[in-house]
């Protein structure tokens, strides 16, 4: 079986799963895809996530769906809103059960609806460490089912292989798109108290880009 980050990624054909964080707005600079698409799926951030998309999609002239996936009755952990009790099965305090199955197959039924090929979705390597949803392997999987289905929709993982410092470098991005970015697990401002702010802050950091909470871009 084929990797999901081995196949071709084209701009023309393609739909990227959106959030406004680091990872998909690399992604989006570095492939330029048809359509970005902001999932509202009951997430506790889903405000800061939609400002932050509409925001970096701005800036990047890149075309904007936004949509409305009733899951939150199935979350857990802190993105949910009510910090709704985990199963023993979670592997971090932010999973979201079955959260990337459920987000790529919505982008696969809104790639077929807009006549697309393909899904990309912003996990990296380091996320396989976290989340089995984030590895290589449930890509592979998931690329399977959804191209055996009426439609043959891809499911792509280009930055699966790579850390989201390397899609930074690669996408040439500066604070004036980055400091727009969010990736807040707890609130539609950020806390700078979990998982999700601690990375943005240590690899804007890490950029030489210090002291930029959301929405201070110049």
């Amino acid at each position: 079986m084929s990797n999901g980050h081995e196949h071709t990624v084209t701009s023309e054909g393609s739909l990227l799963l959106f959030s406004g964080g680091l990872d998909s707005t690399a992604l989006a600079a570095i492939y330029r895809p048809a359509l970005l698409l902001f999932v509202d799926y009951g997430q506790r951030p889903a405000e800061l996530e939609r400002r932050a998309s509409r925001q970096v999609a701005g800036l990047l002239e890149l075309r904007l769906v936004e949509v409305t996936l009733g899951i939150d009755a199935f979350g857990s952990g802190l993105l949910r809103e009510d910090g709704g009790a985990q199963p023993s099965a979670a592997p971090s305090p932010e999973w979201w059960p079955y959260r990337n199955q459920f987000l790529a197959t919505a982008g696969a039924a809104v790639a077929l609806q807009q006549g697309l090929s393909a899904v990309l979705v912003g996990s990296v390597a380091p996320d396989g460490e976290r989340h089995l949803d984030g590895t290589p392997e449930f890509y592979d999987r998931l690329d399977a089912i959804i191209r055996y289905q009426e439609g043959a929709i891809k499911v792509l993982a280009p930055g699966i292989d790579r850390t989201t410092e390397d899609l930074l470098h690669a996408s040439a991005l500066d604070e004036k798109v980055l400091g727009w970015t969010a990736s807040c697990h707890r609130s539609n401002l950020p806390c700078g108290q979990c998982p999700g702010c601690w990375k943005r802050m240590r690899i804007l950091a890490s950029l030489g880009i210090e002291g930029y909470e959301w929405g201070v871009a110049p």
